[in-house]
Parts: C-alpha cells; structure tokens; sequence
C-alpha cells in the first residue's frame, strides 16, 4: 500500500510535466497522456525492482522521452490499412506480375524460335521427350528408330539449345550495355 501512495504522489507531482516532455516528441496530446499513463502503470508493477540512482524525475524523463520517441518511430511505418497506399501497392504489384508475365512470354517466343531452327527430326524427338513426356522406348517405337537415335537427338538438341541460348544471352548483354543497363 505505501508503494502505491508512492507512485500516486509521484504522479501528481510530475505528470504535468512528462506530458509535455512527450507532447514535445509525438505532438499528440492523447498520446502524450497514454505514454506517461503507461509509465506510470510501469512503475506500479515494477515499484519493488527499480532501482531509481538518481532522482525520480530525471529518471521519468528519460523513460518517457524515450517511450515517445519509440512510438514515434513506430508511428512511421507504413499503414497497409490506408486505401490509397493499399491501392498503390496492389497497383505496383500488378504492374511486375505483368512485366515477369511479359518477360517469360519473351523467353518463351526466343526459345520456340530457337527450337525451331533444329532439324525436324530432331526437333520432334526433343519435343516427343520434353514437351509429351514420353520415355526414349516410347519415341523410338512411335517414330521407328532406335533408342540411341532418341537418345542422340536428345544429346544434340540440349548442345544445340546451350549454344543457340549462350548467343541469345550475349547479345542480350550487349544491348543491355548499350542502353546503359549494366
């Protein structure tokens, strides 16, 4: 019980003042109170642990100010809840899954136009294989070949694509350069 006429007589001796000391750092008057209220509550439930070296006031300021300053910094992290920044957010979003999604279809053109250059033959069987899924038993039986012609093509088709994709890549970092991105 003396501990809390203690914190009481602390309180109304110097709450006028840690109000203004946070009033001056978060520039809200309720959130001025509610961080010395806080404190105080702080100082209810800790009262038989602090250990205050010097006096209570220098003490009480610190701790508000740096309560106050905690919350302010808090304060500015962006609100997700703000509609226009939501808004925004889901815009910007949008706009890269459009920009990947345009970028993999153009990926996707350079690399079937690259297929296409293959010989038929060839081409069939690496599509047989990759795009059907078939087993290199399966293609052979299908085109009438054997299975270390399919497994030939297959070799010849990757060498052919890790070539073709090696000067596509090139050339993609020479306009890069050229146009200043890299």
């Amino acid at each position: 019980m003396a501990d809390l006429l203690k914190i009481e007589a602390l309180f109304k001796e110097h709450y006028s003042f840690l109000c203004a000391v946070a009033y001056r750092v978060v520039d809200d008057e309720e959130v001025a109170k509610d961080i010395v209220q806080n404190f105080f509550l702080y100082c209810l439930d800790k009262i038989s642990i602090i250990a205050v070296h010097t006096n209570f006031k220098s003490y009480a300021f610190r701790a508000v100010r740096n309560a106050s300053l905690s919350h302010r910094k808090k304060a500015r992290k962006v609100d997700f809840n703000d509609g226009l920044l939501l808004q925004a957010a889901a815009h910007l979003v949008s706009q890269q899954e459009q920009d990947q999604q345009n970028e993999e279809n153009m990926r996707d053109r350079e690399l079937w136009a690259i297929i296409g250059q293959m010989p038929e033959k060839r081409r069939l069987v690496f599509l047989l294989s990759n795009k059907e899924g078939l087993k290199y038993t399966e293609i052979a039986a299908q085109l009438d070949i054997s299975v270390n012609t399919v497994k030939t093509h297959i070799k010849l088709s990757y060498e052919f694509l890790r070539r073709e994709c090696r000067s596509l890549i090139r050339m993609i970092m020479v306009i890069g350069v050229w146009l200043g991105f890299y």
